[in-house]
């Protein structure tokens, strides 16, 4: 019979090998390759503990119950992972908001690089999504400041497949190691993991291991915008 914590190790283990070497998953979520070699090692020693998974779940951004719900191929052609990310729809209608809802910016990469600046995220934004306030709440997200986009392209699997949508704090733009950030870099929508590096510079890095990490001198990082902290994704399968 499968325990959480084989669920938990598998879960470690497929994400560890995202990564082209352990000591860069490691380096990714904060842990010494010991550390990681006693979980997923060939004789592991360790338990992937609950507080370790909420730590891995909020690394890569992913919803908390994510490391103790079994993703392999069997699994989810017999019953498909849930998770209750609140309510969200695109919203285009003149159905009235319920007073738990809130209408959120949703903008694409085209309406993106057509803005000049993201004080104000709504005057760039042609579609609008609903959100229950109890998601932006439980997040921590003020409703005025929360925004959505479309991500595309592959760069950002597995966390993120092409198509996701992800929610956006824009008052949370001070980067902090390892989180997911919305940057316009260049006219052009991303939504990377950063980290600081010595002179104001940046390293963006991709989930994809197939795509090297990118260092951007502090001279060059100071033409990237932070839009905001992704603190919410939507993905469909």
């Amino acid at each position: 019979m499968t325990t959480i914590k084989d669920v938990r190790r598998q879960n470690m283990q497929t994400l560890a090998e995202r990564f082209p070497s352990r000591a860069q998953f490691s380096e990714h979520i904060g842990k010494s390759p010991s550390q990681i070699n006693q979980i997923i090692g060939k004789t592991p020693l360790k338990e992937v503990g609950h507080k370790v998974a909420r730590e891995v779940e909020e690394v890569f951004g992913l919803p908390e119950g994510w490391m103790d719900t079994d993703h392999s191929v069997s699994a989810i052609n017999e019953t498909p992972p849930q998770y209750d990310l609140g309510h969200v729809d695109v919203y285009e209608s003149d159905e009235p908001l319920h007073p738990s809802e809130i209408e959120v910016p949703f903008f694409t990469e085209v309406e993106l690089s057509a803005g000049n600046g993201f004080n104000n995220v709504s005057e760039i934004a042609t579609h609008q999504m609903r959100f229950n306030l109890s998601t932006l709440s439980n997040a921590g997200v003020a409703p005025s400041k929360a925004a959505c986009c479309k991500v595309s392209g592959d760069s950002m699997e597995p966390v993120l497949p092409d198509g996701s949508t992800v929610g956006i704090d824009t008052n949370d733009t001070g980067i902090k190691d390892g989180k997911m950030y919305a940057i316009n870099h260049g006219g052009m929508l991303r939504v990377k993991f950063l980290y600081r590096m010595p002179f104001n510079g940046l390293r963006i890095r991709s989930a994809n291991p197939d795509y090297q990490d990118e260092e951007v001198s502090g001279e060059t990082a100071r033409d990237i915008r932070i839009i905001g902290r992704v603190f919410w994704y939507s993905v469909v399968l």
